[in-house]
């Protein structure tokens, strides 16, 4: 790690951590002492059982989302085999994301674009959401501070992006699909990078396929904004298919393309996702390939393909 880089705004806003550190701690005491039947709770996952998440989008063959689909009208098969769904819910679900950028040299003179394209993702963020920023060129940077404060966020992309040496991408995604580990519920990393995998970093070497062990174990999301600058490579297929696995979404821009309109697609993607969940019969073991469908006819869904069972030792 450079010095100077993206931890050292961390180290500057002690104040803000504590603040934050309060306000948890506060709303976890209002959690626990409300108790009314009357108050609306969001979908309970039952105690003891691995229930398996799915968050999916839904279009019609106009490729407009679905927003008004019944539980009944979806169906989830795991080798083959139909599966209740225990949870559902077509509200709108708090996102945990990792905003990832490129900042090799070739960003150099996109850095504005890259930087006010995020910046109006940030702002479509409710205050249900949290989010920190990761960087990766000469060095790879994921900040430690995961807040729904828009204005700490907006700080650390104003003043915080240094473009410059190659592009580590896969050491980063690894990174950032670590800082989300221990976290709960709907978790998304959003990559955006302008250019093909190149060169490593000591201590971030991890290739290609670790990350997709890691992603679809940890039942993480993957998002991706490519701008074209390069022709397609291995690099650029491996990533397409890891997005595609986690049911994501992968965007490929024109250079002079309107980086806000894609940033504004993801954020109304993500604002319009189904919650499904399902407890997998007993006996199974490793990965499970997951098969859903929707009933609706002339409707596809975009969703996770497969997931891990865990150990239950």
């Amino acid at each position: 790690m450079l010095p100077g880089r993206l931890p050292r705004t961390c180290n500057g806003m002690r104040a803000v951590i504590v603040s934050l550190a309060a306000g948890i701690a506060a709303a976890a005491v209002v959690v626990m002492s409300a108790q009314s039947p009357d108050v609306q709770k969001p979908p309970v996952f039952r105690s003891g059982i691995r229930t398996v998440s799915v968050y999916a989008t839904v279009r019609d063959s106009d490729g407009r989302f679905a927003p008004d689909l019944a539980r009944d009208e979806f169906e989830v098969r795991v080798g083959g085999h139909p599966q209740e769904i225990a949870v559902f819910s077509a509200e709108s679900q708090p996102i945990t994301v990792c905003l990832l950028l490129d900042m090799s040299g070739s960003v150099t003179h996109r850095l504005l674009r890259l930087r006010d394209g995020s910046l109006h993702f940030i702002k479509a963020l409710t205050s249900a959401d949290r989010a920190r920023i990761g960087t990766f060129g000469a060095e790879i940077s994921i900040s430690p501070i995961l807040t729904n404060d828009q204005a700490v966020l907006e700080r650390v992309l104003r003043e915080e992006l240094w473009p410059g040496g190659a592009t580590p991408l896969w050491g980063a995604v690894g990174a950032a699909v670590d800082s989300l580990a221990g976290e709960s519920g709907r978790r998304v990393v959003l990559i955006i990078s302008d250019g093909a995998a190149s060169g490593t970093l000591v201590g971030y070497t991890a290739q290609a396929h670790g990350v997709i062990d890691r992603v679809i174990d940890g039942g993480l999301m993957l998002y991706s904004i490519g701008i074209r600058s390069h022709t397609l490579d291995s690099s650029d297929k491996d990533l397409a298919y890891l997005v595609d696995r986690s049911g994501g979404a992968r965007f490929t821009l024109a250079d002079d393309a309107d980086l806000e309109q894609t940033f504004t697609r993801v954020a109304e993607e993500l604002r319009r996702q189904y919650l499904i969940g399902f407890v997998p019969e007993a006996g199974l073991k490793g990965r499970q390939r997951i098969d859903l469908r929707v009933k609706r006819p002339g409707h596809r869904v975009q969703a996770r393909r497969e997931f891990t069972v865990e150990d239950s030792r």
